[in-house]
């Protein structure tokens, strides 16, 4: 979790100042409802982005504000936050200016 630590604190250093960076997840990565790896808390989501900083971490998991790629205009509550492994980001996405 220090390791985690210290690398969000580092990307949040060269990311541009703003109170959140927006980054993509690695392929495969799997949300949850809550913080543990179950079939029972397993969502199935579309592409998404997440908020860095995360929300809350806990045992590995962090809570993620989402963003989604593509609108699914056919579900008009999407989830605003789902729990992944906190290892799960991969690039930073540029904002725009």
């Amino acid at each position: 979790m220090k390791a985690f630590l210290t690398t969000t604190c580092l990307l949040m250093a060269i990311a541009p100042q703003a109170g959140a960076s927006i980054f993509t997840v690695k392929p495969n990565t799997r949300f949850y409802s809550a913080p543990n790896a179950s079939e029972q808390t397993l969502l199935m989501l579309p592409e998404v982005r997440v908020h860095i900083p995360p929300i809350k971490d806990s045992k590995g998991f962090c809570e993620f504000k989402l963003m989604y790629k593509i609108v699914d205009r056919s579900n008009p509550t999407p989830l605003r936050t789902a729990w992944a492994r906190c290892v799960s980001i991969d690039q930073i996405i540029p904002s725009q200016p």
